[in-house]
């Protein structure tokens, strides 16, 4: 077989004896990376390395462009604190690069109302999510016993910094006087 090093480089033709031998002095794994070649091509490296790189690369791979999809249970019985948390959470999914499924179960006798009540509490998460987030998709009818609307992060949405620059002039209690109350206690 042909024998590469750690290094790349080509070690000439040798026995499998010598190959391995020659492999575990370094420490290293022989792999066969050229099987139909003639003589098969082998190389010299720590497999375990090579296997870590590979999943790193796959799970970065994952969240480019498009991001991964979270998803999020709703149902018609959600309370309007439930229903703020869940939004909370899919906001801060936005903005980690994530897409956001909202999922809505109808159970039982919800499922007579599917085109009004569901498509009203569906919309009502899309008005809560319109200032970070737009519909990506939206199911056109009943999937099993279910209803989604997929959201996207906006593009240039302000961050933190920026919407606390545009405030105006505002203090902490919301009046339009500057400054806190400890720095009025300071100067007078």
């Amino acid at each position: 077989m042909r024998l590469i090093d750690d290094t790349g480089v080509n070690m000439g033709i040798v026995t499998i004896d010598e190959a391995f031998s020659r492999t575990w002095e370094k420490g290293y794994d022989l792999v066969e990376v050229g099987p139909s070649e003639n003589p098969p091509v082998c190389r010299m490296l720590d497999f375990g390395k090579l296997k870590y790189k590979e999943r790193k690369k796959r799970a970065s791979s994952k969240q480019g462009a498009g991001g991964e999809l979270k998803e999020l249970g709703l149902s018609m019985k959600i309370s309007d604190h439930d229903l703020g948390v869940k939004i909370t959470r899919a906001k801060k999914f936005l903005e980690r690069g994530y897409k956001v499924k909202f999922n809505l179960l109808l159970r039982g006798r919800e499922k007579a109302f599917q085109d009004t009540l569901a498509i009203k509490q569906l919309d009502r998460v899309v008005e809560l999510m319109s200032d970070v987030a737009s519909v990506d998709s939206r199911s056109k009818g009943m999937v099993g016993s279910r209803l989604f609307v997929i959201m996207t992060a906006l593009r240039g949405k302000p961050s933190r910094e920026d919407s606390s620059k545009h405030a105006k002039g505002k203090n902490a209690q919301g009046d339009g006087e500057t400054g806190s109350p400890d720095e009025k206690r300071e100067a007078s």
